[in-house]
């Protein structure tokens, strides 16, 4: 009895179409993620919020430091010596000099700014909203709302942005 020549088997779906078209969609539902978010226009009144008194989303994905008494603040601001203009033109300028961040409304003149910034390969949005305020003792302090506007977690990244500027506000103010 002979075997089988099993060179000339062939896989169910030869001359098919069924792998091309798996193919095409795979490809298209990658470019629909990346363009999506890359797409989503910023309503300033939705997204320029005041840091202190904003609501705190539902979702787990937000993080908020404010001056001591701040409801819903994460943690508590640090103070500065330096007046609030000074600690807004340094915050600035360290935002500014980052990638993938870009400015929605306010400014640090204004005492009030909100940031958006964007996921390096996705391009998610993330809406950072800054106060910098006077203090009675001539110092000042900060309120920053950081918030994921797409998604139910952020794994932690607000928490670390938010940490990360502060940090290199405070060595660069001294």
């Amino acid at each position: 009895m002979s075997q089988p020549d099993v060179s000339k088997r062939r896989w169910p779906w030869h001359g098919s179409r069924v792998p091309l078209i798996v193919i095409l969609v795979i490809v298209l539902l990658i470019a629909g993620l990346l363009w999506y978010p890359r797409s989503l226009s910023h309503d300033v009144s939705t997204w320029h919020v005041d840091p202190l008194t904003a609501a705190k989303p539902s979702t787990p994905n937000s993080y908020r430091i404010g001056p001591e008494g701040t409801e819903s603040a994460d943690a508590e601001a640090p103070t500065f010596s330096q007046d609030s203009t000074s600690v807004g033109e340094a915050f600035s300028e360290m935002v500014n000099g980052q990638s993938s961040v870009e400015i929605l409304a306010g400014s640090e003149a204004d005492g009030f700014v909100t940031y958006v910034h964007r996921t390096t390969v996705f391009g998610f949005p993330d809406y950072i909203s800054v106060r910098f305020i006077d203090l009675d003792d001539g110092g000042s302090t900060i309120a920053v709302f950081s918030r994921s506007r797409l998604g139910q977690s952020d794994l932690g990244v607000n928490e670390k942005r938010v940490t990360e500027w502060i940090a290199a506000l405070q060595a660069t103010l001294g």
